[in-house]
Formats: structure tokens, C-alpha cells, sequence
């Protein structure tokens, strides 16, 4: 699985990190919930969750749930609108649902 990150993106996600030093690593999993189903990407602690893929990522450790590893091959990770606004950028990424 490849995941690209801009070095904007690179450089707000080492601040996010930097604010809670028992969250050393990114969490890319998919979620659901009335109206919208998307990834989702947070810190997070230092060790996977069963059936989690890890991944070296420009510098980075992520675990990716399997449908993340599955889905998000190519996915470009980028900066929104702030810093705080990091976003996974993929044909993939965001999945209309109905509740």
C-alpha cells in the first residue's frame, strides 16, 4: 500500500503528534455514522490493533484498519483549510450512506 503526504500536511501532523507525546503514531480507519461514511485519520498510541496493517509513511508510522489498507492504496494525505484540517484524498475516500 502506498500513501503519499504533502509537506504541508507533513509538517501540521508532526505538530498534532508533538501535542501529545502518548499518541506518537496515525490511525487511519474507516467510519461510519447517519449520512456519511468516510476515513478517518488520528493520532494515536504506540502499538496496532489486531488485524491493523503498519506502515512507514514518510517518516511516519500508520495503522490502517483492513479496509483502509484495502481501499486508500494511492491516497494522498494534504492539508485543508488550518492546521488541524489533515485530509485523506482519494476516488475512495468518501462513501455516500443513507441511515
Amino acid at each position: 500500500m502506498t500513501i503519499t503526504i504533502t509537506p504541508e500536511a507533513s509538517r501540521a501532523i508532526a505538530d498534532w503528534l508533538a501535542r501529545d507525546p502518548s499518541r506518537p503514531v496515525l490511525r487511519l480507519s474507516f467510519a461510519g455514522g447517519c449520512g456519511a461514511l468516510g476515513y478517518r485519520l488520528t493520532p494515536a498510541p504506540a502499538g496496532p490493533r489486531q488485524g491493523e496493517s503498519v506502515l512507514g509513511v514518510e517518516g511516519f508510522t500508520v495503522y490502517a484498519d483492513y479496509k483502509s489498507a484495502v481501499d486508500l492504496d494511492g491516497a494522498r494525505i494534504e492539508l485543508g483549510d488550518s492546521a488541524d484540517d489533515i485530509l485523506v484524498v482519494h476516488e475512495q475516500a468518501v462513501v455516500g450512506g443513507m441511515c
